[in-house]
């Protein structure tokens, strides 16, 4: 049974067996709250998300300028389509923070982990450039795209462990209120068989 039907067919049993038996309705023993993430804690990730996004923008035209990339776009376009979808997923989940609770906050963490670990390997594709670089001025430019695209990927870790610390609170009250809907189903049907008997 879904956790939303669960939930409304645990509640109207309570609410009945408590109108109709008060002395045999007993509520839920658990005493764990629900911590389900609040609006605004959503909409701060979504915030640091679109952020880390446009640092990401940012690392892609740094590692569009090196010489393997040129060689070979793969993936840098690759990274163009995933940047796509992070600012896509960023700007639904501004216009209905509700959408996180769902597949929402999944998307948007598996797509920052995504970015996160494609940052870290155009910092390993300028690093490996850098073995064959001749000139000075080409070294300070590589220099410069390995510490830009390393910080977007530790910007983009972050971001994902905000998100997922979310995604992990949100699993445990979902549970939590799957085990408190269950436990008032058993307690309302126990009441009603013991006043038949």
């Amino acid at each position: 049974m879904k956790p939303v039907l669960l939930l409304a067919v645990a509640l109207l049993c309570a609410y009945t067996s408590a109108s109709t038996f008060p002395d045999k309705v007993v509520p839920p023993s658990s005493s764990k709250e629900q911590n389900f993430p609040r609006t605004e804690e959503i909409q701060l990730v979504v915030s640091q998300s679109e952020r880390a996004f446009e640092s990401y923008k940012q690392s892609i035209s740094f590692e569009e300028a090196l010489d393997s990339s040129k060689q070979n776009s793969f993936g840098v376009e690759q990274d163009k389509e995933l940047l796509k979808a992070g600012q896509k997923l960023t700007s639904a989940l501004t216009k209905n923070p509700d959408g996180f609770h769902g597949v929402g906050g999944l998307l948007l963490l598996s797509t920052l982990d995504d970015a996160s670990r494609n940052a870290a390997l155009c910092t390993a594709s300028a690093f490996s450039e850098m073995a064959k670089v001749k000139d000075v001025s080409q070294g300070y430019q590589l220099l410069a795209v390995i510490q830009s695209c390393t910080d977007v990927s530790q910007q983009l870790y972050i971001v994902s462990q905000n998100v997922h610390a979310l995604l992990v609170r949100e699993m445990e009250s979902q549970a939590l209120l799957n085990e408190q809907a269950v436990e008032a189903l058993h307690t309302c049907s126990a009441a009603i068989q013991n006043q038949k008997k």
